[in-house]
């Protein structure tokens, strides 16, 4: 347990403030006609959109939107994920965990054995 908390202690130690780090996403849709800048938390931070595409009309500008939108928050993700190389992905973090659980289920089994031994041992007649 104390590796794990040590680990997760060192990430958290090292891991830039989010104030350091500002992180955006960004991506087009229209043929460039419309731009999304995507800001951390789901949030958007600027849509451009050029009047040329308004005249496609509402149906089309809508699709367009949604696929600028979804595209630059799939940008900001693949961003943060790039520019934070030093976390560990979860899949490591649970190897980890893993390891930590069967050793302690070991020494669980030993110290249990261990009290198991003394217990018959003070229980057996003196003789």
């Amino acid at each position: 347990m104390d590796d794990a908390l040590n680990a997760l202690r060192e990430l958290r130690a090292n891991r830039p403030a989010a104030s350091d780090v500002e992180f955006s996403g960004e991506a087009t849709a229209a043929d460039g006609l419309i731009a999304v800048v995507a800001a951390p938390g789901g949030r958007i931070r600027s849509i451009t959109v050029a009047p040329q595409v308004l005249r496609q009309g509402s149906g089309y500008l809508a699709e367009q939107l949604t696929i600028a939108v979804n595209a630059a928050l799939d940008d900001l993700q693949a961003r943060t994920v790039a520019e934070a190389p030093d976390t560990p992905s979860p899949a490591v973090l649970l190897d980890r965990l893993a390891d930590v659980q069967q050793q302690s289920v070991h020494q669980m089994q030993s110290f249990l054995s261990a009290l198991t031994s003394a217990q018959a041992r003070t229980a057996r007649p003196a003789g």
